[in-house]
Formats: C-alpha cells, structure tokens, sequence
C-alpha cells in the first residue's frame, strides 16, 4: 500500500501591510498636527510600563477632522482584511490614539482586549528605529520541538517589522505585541487603532 502524507495548516496567523497609504503632502500636515496636539494635551496610558508620550484616553483622533482621511483609509483596509476571513462585516474604528517614542522609549508586550483587530500607521519613523514585535499565539510552548535549525513557519515564536514610515499593519487583536526600545536619535511616531 503507498503512502499518502499530508500536512495541514489550519491555525495561521496573518498581518495585513499596507504601504504609501497617504499623499506625501497629508502625511507632512498630519506630522505637523501631532506637535500641536502634544503641546495642548497631557500625556494618556496611565497604567502603561513604559513612559511614552501617548494619547489614549486624552485625545482620540477620532474627533479631529485632520486625521478623517488616515481613518477612513485604516477602515477601508481593514475591510479588505476582514473580506479575506470570508467575512463582510465592516468594523468600525472604537478608539485611535497617537505615540511619540525617543531614544530609550519602548512598549512592553500586551494585547488589546475588547476588539478584533488593531492596527499600527507609522506616521514618522526611520528605517534603523525601532521594530516592532508579535508573538505567536501558540507560545509558550510546553514542550517545544528539539534541535530546530533555521526557523520555518512551523516554528517561529515571534516574529518583527520594520517601522517603514507611511506605511500600516493591521493584526489581530489577541497576538501579544511590544516595541523594542528606541537607540536612535531618531522620533518614531505612531496612530494605533482598535475596530
């Protein structure tokens, strides 16, 4: 009798990336808007490890008609993501905020707790700044596999992403994620969104 091996991959997980999302020119104007809102606004994320300045929870992008545009294009791509899980639900953005990192800042590992997806537009960022970073949902691993050469997609615990500027990531809300810390002189500044 012959053989008849197969594998299944039945639990992945997928990012959505999305580069050159806004005109060069509306991405100045919104780099600009995020120094006002820091020179008018305290610092949000009380509970966060890591000191960043941060505006959840005292400015939500949501109500600033500059940012309706970035929104809306965060919402049309999360659409075409939710389009691949054979789905047609159209999530609606619950809650966006802004992080201005500088060298030594960071974000620890966490999740967003009461939404689907979330997403990261960077707005202001250098190639060399820091990654960031997501763990597989399937870690930690019990008894993980012995003597692994080169990882494969069987085998990576957690993967990472350059800070390509103008361009978004859109995952799942459950995979834990965090920032590497900041060695650059460089400011990387980020809008975070949860649907």
């Amino acid at each position: 009798m012959e053989s008849n091996d197969q594998v299944f991959k039945l639990f992945p997980t997928y990012f959505y990336t999305s580069e050159n999302v806004l005109n060069l020119s509306y991405l100045k104007h919104l780099q600009d808007k995020v120094y006002k809102i820091k020179d008018e606004y305290s610092r949000g994320g009380r509970n966060w490890k890591a000191d960043i300045y941060n505006t959840l929870g005292t400015y939500d992008l949501r109500q600033d008609a500059d940012f309706k545009i970035l929104l809306d294009a965060i919402e049309e791509r999360v659409f075409n993501f939710v389009k691949m899980h054979n789905s047609t639900y159209r999530y609606k953005i619950k809650e966006s905020w802004l992080n201005i990192y500088n060298k030594g800042d960071y974000q620890e590992y966490h999740h967003h707790a009461d939404c689907t997806f979330s997403a990261v537009f960077f707005l202001k960022s250098k190639i060399d700044s820091a990654k960031i970073h997501f763990e597989s949902p399937l870690e930690p691993d019990m008894l993980p596999v012995k003597d692994i050469g080169d990882d494969t997609e069987l085998t990576f615990k957690t993967c990472r992403f350059p800070p390509v500027e103008n361009s978004l990531i859109i995952f799942r809300s459950y995979l834990k994620h965090m920032v590497e810390k900041e060695t650059t002189d460089n400011e990387r500044i980020t809008i975070a969104v949860n649907l």
